[in-house]
């Protein structure tokens, strides 16, 4: 007779490494990204790591209102690795679809009907050895990610009406969006935690 399965009285936890919260790369990025983090982490259930989406109406429900605060702490998990995009948002069919998300500390199991792969943990955030790296890393990579945002606004293209007597102008009318809610492109300061200052790159 198979051995039932053991279920947590208290219901489903959230498990995190020491390691990871006592990393530079977790030292160094803000409260909101913290927090962040585990109101993300919450959403794995054991088979959806890299189908976690993280919009404003998603995360309304815990509390975050601003989409400028999300974004930025989207990009600090980002930056320090805890956190990879493995579906890029943006109009498909007419509909606005969000970008999708792993933990890097955990493994990645084949999602076919999104086009997710497994992959194994990367640990992306452990290339950090000391503090003043993560710092001197996330301002840097903190700023890529902006301007990869900023690239990657997608321009919408209305065709002009055919005129078959080829006599007038044709105009194109533009229009951009963001790939999600919550990847708006704004200037964000990193913060120093140990210092309370913006740290400068050399």
């Amino acid at each position: 007779m198979a051995k039932p399965k053991y279920q947590d009285p208290q219901g489903r936890h959230i498990r995190v490494y020491a390691s990871l919260l006592n990393s530079p790369a977790y030292r160094v990025i803000g409260f909101a990204a913290k927090a962040l983090f585990f109101d993300l982490r919450e959403k794995i259930t054991g088979t959806n790591n890299g189908n976690i989406s993280a919009t404003l109406g998603d995360m309304r429900h815990k509390g975050w209102t601003a989409s400028a605060t999300l974004a930025k702490a989207l990009y600090e998990l980002r930056a320090m690795g805890f956190i990879a995009v493995t579906v890029e948002g943006g109009l498909k069919q007419r509909q606005r679809t969000p970008s999708l998300y792993r933990f890097t500390d955990l493994p990645v199991l084949d999602q076919p009907k999104i086009g997710i792969q497994s992959m194994p943990a990367s640990n992306d955030y452990l290339r950090y050895e000391t503090v003043r790296d993560a710092e001197r890393a996330l301002v840097e990579r903190f700023s890529e990610l902006q301007e990869e945002g900023k690239k990657k606004q997608l321009t919408k293209k209305i065709p002009p009406v055919q005129n078959l007597n080829c006599s007038s102008s044709k105009y194109e009318l533009k229009g951009t969006f963001l790939s999600s809610e919550s990847e708006q492109v704004a200037n964000f300061p990193v913060q120093n935690l140990n210092t309370g200052r913006i740290p400068k790159t050399s």
